[in-house]
Formats: C-alpha cells, structure tokens, sequence
C-alpha cells in the first residue's frame, strides 16, 4: 500500500484507483451504458486539488476528463486509462440576501440546489433532473421549466471560478477574463479548464407556481395532433409558461411551470387541452418546490439510454410530422422510446445571439430523440433507431444541443456552436494551447 501512495504522490483530495473497494461505485455514469474504466479518479475537495490532479496528470502522462455529476450522455466525463477530476464532493453554496446572488461549487446537485434556493424565497433557472450537478447543466447553456420566464441558466451566471491547464485559479467575467466568461456561457463544459465555482444572480422570488401535467395515454391519433397544435402555439405563448413534452407509440404528454394562477393557464393552455381524449388534466397552484419534486420523481436513479437534441426553427410540414410518427411507430419500444420537444423563446431571445457562446437563441425549441432499455441486448435495436431517427431529424433541423452529446453528429464544432466556433477555437489556444482538456467532442485549438 505504502508503493501505491508513492506512485501517487502528488495528488491530494480523495484518490480510487482500480483495486480500491468503491472503485466499480466510483467509475458509474448516470448512462448505464458507460462502461469505462479510468485509471485514477480524484475527488476534489478544492482548488487545490483540482490545481494538483491537472499538474500531475501533465507530469506522469495521463489524459484528463472532468467530472461533476456524472451525467454527460455520451460519458465524455469519463474514459478508460484516464484521469478523472471529479468535483462532486464540492458541493457548498452560500446566498446573499443582501444583492440576491448565490454562490455555488461545481459539484452541487439541482436538488439540494432548489431546496436551500426556496427557503430563502428563490426560484432558480435550473433543469428538470434532481441528480444533475450545476456544472455540466450551467455550461452547455441549461434549459429547464423556468427557461422561457427566466432564461437559460447560463444567462444568470455572473461569475465563475477556473483552474486551468497550468494549475492556476483564474476568475470569469464580465471585467476579469471576458473572452473565457463568453466561452463558458454555452460552450464551457471540459473544454478551457475545470470551473470549480460559480456566482449567479438570483431574479426572481417566489412561493407557489402552478404545475401542469397533460397526459394522452393510449391514444395514438393524440400524437399527430400534439405536434401540429405544440408548433402552432408556441411561438405566441405566455412567456411565463415553459414546457417539455413529447409523443411516444402509444400517446403524448407535457409538463410545464406557469408563474402564474391555474386559471390563466387553463385559457393559455386552451389550443392543448382542446386535443381529444386526454386521460390527466392537473393543473394546480402547488409550492415551488412541490413542482421541482413531483417533477423530479420522472427521473430514474440510473438509466441505459442514448438521447441527442437538435434545434427546431420553424413549423414542420404535414408530410413531415407524419415522417415523425412514422419515426415513432417504428420505435423499439411502447414507452421508452420517444420525440420529445423542449420550448424556447421568451426570456431565451432576450440576450443577444453572440453575447454568449449559446449560439441558437432564436429556436422555438429543441427536439430530442430518446430511447431506454433493461439489457444489454436490446442496446443495438435501439440505438439502431436512434440513430435512423437522428439522420431524419438532422435533415429538418439545425444545430445540435451540446448537453445532449451524440457520437454520431457529423462535424460536431459547428452543430453544437455554430457561428461561434472559430472563435471559441481562439479562446481554446488562449486558455489551453496543448489541448489538455480533450474528449472525443471537445473544442480543439487551431492548428
């Protein structure tokens, strides 16, 4: 034992290595379909840590990957025979009353996120998945049920904290290091640096919101109909009301947030509830954080799936949306396979396209393909279908959402930023010229 702490001398903070009893524990991704197996896993406590995993990765050869919630799609977060810095031991926050802004370590999961947020009366621009950490969510942009009212959750960040490829704690923002702020507001996720920190400005106090939940189960004719009537209303809906939904074999649903009473709601929701044959309407006032909750309880603790999102800006033809259910009703599976639409608009378009690395701020929304399975075996058929119904909805898109990696995207730079690549790719050889920060999407420095 005594060589083993040799052999990693240099590393502080907590260090599993294969061996170790919790390593099969430690190297588990959200996907249960990552399977790696990386040779060192840290977990930070601080900076420092981070500062030291990064100098000794350079100095013994180990390619990094940077970890906080474990829930990248595609397990970008980690590798085999890499070096993981994992932050989710970093996971304190700290509310100022006084000027409405929280301070958040990297590792903090949305839940406990929410939860401290509501005792002290705040709302938060958060996602839908309580396991998620802040980290991954705030830097790929961040979508949520509060996304239309509040903005993305990158729009909130004020200020964050780095360390990068030379072990130094560099801050982010608008003043200290403004091109590495603008990077990290959409396109920060492993590939400057690890973000050990990060400030937001708190906008909105709240206490209950009404929470919707629609359901059309067993009603196939549903779907069809869901898709034309969700295109043609959101491009005029209340911008307080956000929702996610989606159709699968049999049916279609949506969730939403709508600050504000369930009787407005009901007449903004009117053009859905107007579909035939819905089997649950709830439409009710409920404390924020019951919404957060009830919400949250979709979530599995763990799942196998594959899942990638493309941006959609404008209204799908009839002989398209028909595609889509063609797509569906050649899905793999009844409920577990499915299109999913994620609203946009409203707060989202309030900040200018290029004053951050978000680049696809005018979509009306994202459009996700999505499929789970039990065994192993079945993984092929359905990423087989993933993948056939991806090189559809590629053709009718444009530009892909870069928290739902897919290893299949072609020229993966421009989908996920767009315009903004060349210019990321200059802050790339600014804030990490050797390219320590890599995976198999990252942004590369100019050649």
């Amino acid at each position: 034992m005594e060589g083993d702490n040799m052999k990693y001398n240099g590393l502080t903070g907590k260090v599993v290595t294969p061996g170790d009893p919790e390593y099969d524990l430690a190297r588990q991704e959200y996907n249960e379909t990552i399977d790696a197996y990386p040779a060192i896993i840290v977990y930070c406590m601080n900076p420092c840590d981070v500062a030291n995993a990064i100098l000794w990765s350079r100095e013994h050869g180990f390619r990094l990957r940077v970890r906080s919630g474990g829930h990248n799609y595609e397990g970008y977060s980690t590798g085999t025979d890499k070096l993981v810095i994992d932050t989710s031991c970093m996971n304190g926050m700290k509310v100022n009353n006084a000027n409405d802004t929280v301070e958040i370590q990297a590792g903090l999961r949305l839940l406990p996120l929410y939860e401290r947020l509501y005792q002290f009366g705040y709302t938060f621009p958060g996602g839908t998945c309580p396991t998620v950490a802040i980290s991954g969510l705030v830097l790929g942009g961040g979508i949520g049920l509060s996304t239309r009212y509040l903005g993305l959750t990158t729009d909130s960040l004020i200020e964050a904290e780095m360390v990068d490829a030379w072990g130094n704690q560099l801050t982010a923002n608008h003043c200290c290091n403004p091109e590495l702020f603008w990077a990290l507001r959409g396109a920060g996720g492993g590939n400057f640096g690890v973000v050990t920190s990060y400030k937001f400005q708190l906008l909105k106090k709240v206490n209950h919101i009404t929470l919707i939940r629609l359901r059309w189960d067993n009603n196939i004719p549903a779907r069809i109909q869901f898709l034309r009537t969700w295109q043609d209303w959101l491009p005029c809906l209340d911008r307080r009301l956000s929702a996610f939904g989606g159709i699968y074999k049999l049916g279609a649903w949506v969730n939403a947030f709508f600050y504000g009473q369930p009787q407005d709601a009901r007449q903004i929701l009117a053009p859905l509830l107007h579909i035939p044959g819905i089997t649950l309407e709830y439409i009710e006032s409920v404390p924020f954080i019951d919404a957060i909750n009830m919400i949250g309880a979709d979530y599995p603790r763990r799942d196998a799936f594959q899942q990638v999102g493309r941006f959609v800006y404008r209204p799908f033809r009839q002989d398209e949306l028909e595609n889509l259910i063609y797509i569906m009703d050649n899905a793999p599976s009844n409920r577990n396979s499915s299109l999913r639409v994620y609203s946009l608009g409203g707060a989202v378009r309030d900040t200018e396209t290029n004053a951050t690395a978000f680049y696809y701020r005018q979509a009306n929304d994202i459009m996700a393909i999505t499929s789970s399975w039990e065994s192993k075996e079945e993984a092929p058929l359905h990423e087989e279908w993933v993948k056939t119904s991806f090189n559809y909805v590629y053709t009718i898109t444009r530009g892909s959402y870069v928290n739902f990696p897919y290893n299949q995207t072609p020229n993966y730079e421009y989908n996920y930023y767009g315009e903004h690549i060349r210019r990321l790719m200059h802050i790339k050889k600014e804030y990490d010229p050797h390219n320590i920060f890599s995976f198999p999407q990252s942004i590369k420095p100019p050649s």
